[in-house]
């Protein structure tokens, strides 16, 4: 028991009702931990079904402007690729995932132009692009769930911190000093009860010599 604890009814009291209280915060952060759990998983499923979705893209727009080069030629088509006119607009906005407040980007408006002439092109070109602006959509929306697994961990860490020094400091610690209270005040009550009891023998042996006194 701490030493700054004095042991007494009060502070018997107010121990329990701090362990009571300390033991509905576990409750609470547990079920925290189990909320978070769900959502990271839950997440990271959907993180991995879009890195599948996005090498599916890559592929496609591999194939696509392999073909365009085969077309055109490579000169042609790097000329396309450094003329274009490419605008992203985009803002941060904040997702609250299991009571966590994440920012995430957002895409606004994606515009790829590319700058050609009539000469030498290609209806894929088009094609191409747009396969580009779908992949860009998809590399943003997987760092946003990305950022919300790595928000969501450091969370469940900070969570588990807590639950750990509930359960192996604080509860432990409380208890201990709730039981060596509880002895000292028991053991005093037993003194006590001694006390009395001899206090009223002796009381009764001085009126019994009293009364024998008053019969002579």
């Amino acid at each position: 028991m701490s030493r700054r604890i004095t042991p007494t009814k009060i502070n018997l009291i107010r121990l329990r009702k701090t362990l009571k209280y300390s033991k509905r915060i576990y409750d609470i952060l547990e079920d925290k931990r189990e909320l978070l759990l769900f959502e990271i998983n839950k997440h990271a499923e959907k993180a991995n079904s879009i890195k599948r979705q996005i090498l599916e893209e890559i592929d496609e727009v591999y194939m696509i402007f392999d073909l365009i080069e085969a077309r055109i030629g490579r000169k042609i088509l790097e000329n396309i690729a450094f003329s274009s006119d490419n605008k992203i607009e985009s803002t941060i906005e904040s997702l609250v995932v299991a009571g966590i407040k994440v920012p995430v980007l957002k895409i606004e408006r994606i515009e790829m132009k590319p700058i050609y002439g009539f000469a030498r092109t290609d209806p894929l070109l088009d094609e191409g692009m747009l396969k580009l602006k779908d992949l860009l959509s998809l590399l943003v929306e997987l760092a946003n769930i990305e950022n919300i697994i790595f928000r969501l961990a450091k969370e469940m860490e900070k969570t588990q911190k807590q639950l750990n020094a509930l359960k192996y400091v604080i509860i432990p610690k409380l208890e201990k000093n709730i039981k060596v209270i509880k002895n000292v005040l028991e053991e005093r009550e037993r003194e006590e009860f001694v006390r009395l009891k001899t206090f009223k023998k002796i009381l009764e042996k001085r009126k019994k010599k009293k009364s024998k006194l008053n019969i002579f």
